[in-house]
């Protein structure tokens, strides 16, 4: 088989998805029975892959020699495996409300599979507006909030060889009432897929405004036993901007992310405008959307082109695996007839024959980060350079606050400081972090850098992270216990952990220094631990050098003593700070606080005359890092978290005394 591969550009204007796209150009091959004849038409509706083969069904327009049956089909040829297989219905369901409609001709519309047993294959119905309840089953199941006759999810378990399918479970579905889905029994559920945490997703073709929507479901060990409606929720993800015309999904797939933690993709047919429709189940950013043009070979007699464009496809199913999609049409029989161009597959185009496309995952798709570049910075609690232009901050949001915790600042000569959120994936127990105040890069591990909360909440949190950044995310790679002195509750303040510097000891070993930052009348301290990253050990000194602030000064005026700190050279920098509320005003001061010395028995040791070197009234200053490269006569960057007021990034000017300590 001949294939092609055409890229277009093709420019969006949108905002709200990535502004270029290329279309791809797929070449189908013919589904064919076991007699190498052209599959006739099944109205192929649903697919999914099981044991190296793809399971097919088609809707209650297929012929009728296809209807009711499922097809095994070889994912590389399209040529059929065995004869097609009869959808049986069990006698266990003729007491149900819902046994004549699916003993007749049901409208099945989806193929999936509950990725626990290989023997369960589930699908759904749609078009059962030939069929009516009896006032007893209406009474129970007519509050659907969508169509008078409910949209079923039905069970089909085949035996382990799949010789044989038989619908011994169901359940009919109902939709929420805001979702206002109106009753249009032709343009109901089209896609099913489950995610691998047992999620169900449900595709809508459009609801009463002409918008396509996606709900989802909870796949638990007892949803098949039950006999009441599912009750779906919306799986709140945002569509492609669209405009009033018909853009339905006809299908649906889950793709696993290849980020440890990230929940995965949905991609979706948007069978009216060629296209795929990539979703991250995070929605955090806009789906991305691919544009498709679909193909078939001709033949070789010269008299043809090589191949011809289809101008009507109808993609209706896919499904996923080992890195290649799958997709299948579903013929329309008005218009599959206007594909005759050559003249070659006239007979199967006549005859509603599907074709099989195959195309491969494009890591485009699958960016966890296509947000908008924002120059208004927020508040930040913690700062470190990642390459000299750029760095990393992260955000002091508490456990209840939804939202990005990292955030990536990037610097360019003359250019205004431009920033973008980090997604995290990998959370210990998919708990994301709670009030992250300090953080410091790994010396001699790029990208490697420690976060830290700023102490426990009623014997939780307390963690320090190791993370990895990439370019477009970040990963925690491990977590850590801080020490505790004492504890926070609504009755009491306890730590309150603020700066965090660190220093190579060995190959994989680090002294981490912790900064307590005080508050009016207490001081603040420092404790240092030792970290080993090949035994996954942190162990904290128990020693604590009290730090009651910069000497010169009045230490009232400043009550949080080290609210960051920052190793440059043998040198602990820190800020005190004035915080006078959300709208402050703020005060802060930058100081060294401390020589550091990692290979003696006590590394830590303050200095006895802590000056003043720079003062910054209105500014709350709570990180600290090395100068970007691209600012000259800049001896520290800072940056501020001023509440009500965001933040800024800032370079501090060389003193005279700069550099101060030992240079190494």
């Amino acid at each position: 088989m001949r294939s092609i591969l055409v890229v277009l550009a093709v420019v969006m204007t949108s905002g709200l998805c990535q502004s270029a796209f290329a279309e791809t150009a797929l070449t189908g091959r013919w589904i064919k029975d076991l007699a190498q004849q052209p599959l006739l038409d099944p109205q192929t509706s649903g697919l999914t892959f099981r044991k190296g083969e793809l399971i097919a069904v088609g809707d209650q327009s297929a012929d009728e020699s296809t209807r009711m049956k499922l097809f095994r089909l070889n994912p590389q040829t399209g040529q059929a495996i065995t004869a097609p297989i009869p959808i049986t219905v069990s006698d266990q369901l003729k007491t149900s409300c819902f046994y004549q409609y699916l003993s007749e001709k049901p409208d099945l519309e989806a193929l999936t599979w509950d990725r626990i047993d290989d023997t369960t294959l589930i699908t759904v119905t749609e078009d059962a507006s030939n069929f009516s309840l009896t006032p007893e089953c209406a009474r129970k199941f007519a509050k659907t909030n969508s169509t008078l006759y409910p949209s079923l999810l039905v069970k089909i378990q085949v035996d382990p060889a799949l010789t044989r399918a038989e619908i011994v479970a169901l359940r009919p579905v109902q939709f929420p009432l805001e979702a206002k889905l109106g009753n249009f029994p032709n343009d109901g559920v089209e896609g099913l897929a489950v995610d691998s945490h047992l999620n169900l997703y449900l595709a809508v073709e459009q609801d009463i405004a002409n918008k396509p929507r996606i709900f989802k479901t909870r796949l638990t060990s007892d949803f098949w036993a039950r006999d009441n409606l599912v009750k779906v929720i919306d799986a709140n993800l945002t569509m492609p901007p669209l405009d009033d015309a018909d853009h339905p999904i006809n299908g649906i797939e889950f793709i696993p992310s290849p980020l440890q933690g990230h929940p995965g993709y949905l991609a979706a047919v948007a069978r009216n405008d060629d296209e795929l429709w990539i979703f991250d189940l995070t929605n955090r950013v806009p789906p991305y959307v691919q544009k498709l043009s679909f193909y078939v070979s001709t033949d070789d007699s010269g008299l043809c082109q090589p191949y011809d464009k289809l101008v009507q496809t109808a993609l209706e199913s896919i499904t996923y695996h080992d890195g290649m999609l799958y997709l299948v049409n579903d013929p329309w029989k008005q218009h599959y007839g206007d594909n005759i161009q050559c003249g070659t597959h006239a007979d199967k185009f006549k005859s509603m024959s599907p074709l099989l496309f195959q195309l491969n995952l494009d890591p485009r798709w699958f960016s966890p980060l296509r947000s908008k570049v924002q120059n208004a910075l927020p508040a930040v609690s913690g700062l470190a350079s990642h390459d000299g232009v750029s760095y990393l901050a992260v955000q002091d949001k508490k456990i209840q606050r939804p939202g990005d915790r990292l955030i990536s600042i990037q610097l360019a000569p003359n250019q205004p400081p431009v920033h973008q959120p980090l997604y995290v994936t990998n959370w210990p127990a998919g708990q994301m972090a709670s009030d992250l105040e300090a953080l410091c890069a790994l010396p001699g591990r790029p990208g490697e850098y420690l976060a830290a909360e700023s102490g426990t909440w009623q014997g939780a949190f307390g963690r320090l992270f190791h993370l990895k950044v990439f370019p477009s995310y970040a990963q925690v790679l491990g977590s850590y216990e801080l020490p505790v002195e004492r504890d926070n509750t609504p009755q009491s303040d306890g730590d309150n952990f603020e700066g965090l510097a660190c220093a190579s000891l060995a190959e994989q070993n680090y002294l981490l220094i912790l900064g307590e930052r005080g508050g009016a009348g207490q001081p603040g301290f420092l404790q240092w631990g030792q970290l080993n990253l090949a035994s996954s050990t942190l162990s904290w000194n128990s020693q604590k050098l009290l730090v009651s602030g910069p000497t010169g000064v009045d230490s009232a005026v400043y009550p949080r003593k080290i609210a960051d700190l920052y190793l440059q050279n043998d040198v602990l920098w820190a800020s005190a700070v004035a915080d006078n509320g959300d709208n402050g005003p703020f005060h802060s001061v930058i100081y060294p606080l401390a020589l550091v010395n990692p290979s003696q028995p006590q590394p830590v040791n303050l200095m006895a005359q802590r000056p003043v070197f720079w003062r910054l009234d209105g500014l709350k200053i709570e990180a600290i890092a090395m100068p970007a490269l691209s600012v000259e006569q800049a001896a520290l960057m800072v940056g501020s978290d001023d509440e009500n007021y965001q933040g800024v990034i800032r370079p501090l000017q060389k003193t005279s005394l700069s550099p101060y300590g030992t240079v190494k």
